[in-house]
């Protein structure tokens, strides 16, 4: 068996501080640190936690609400920033 992240290529953003990646066939969502380089001038990864985001959709219905309350909230201020930007 193989890793999902061996297997997908994520859909990827990148900010100044965050790298999101989603892997949609595996429903898994990674936030991290941007890359930073070591002091042999090595890339390396930022720490990063994954959302399982199968386990989430199958929760009760309390918790399920409060994601999409977070979910709402931050899709909210992007289409905000978006709509003052144009």
């Amino acid at each position: 068996m193989t890793n999902y992240w061996e297997d997908e290529t994520p859909v990827t953003v990148v900010t100044n501080r965050n790298v999101l990646q989603l892997y949609k066939a595996a429903e898994r969502l990674q936030i991290s640190l941007p890359e930073w380089t070591d002091k042999d001038g090595n890339e390396r990864r930022g720490k990063y936690v994954t959302l399982n985001i199968t386990e989430l959709v199958e929760s009760d219905a309390a918790t399920m609400r409060a994601a999409l309350d977070v979910f709402s909230f931050i899709i909210e201020l992007i289409n905000e920033k978006l709509a003052g930007s144009g």
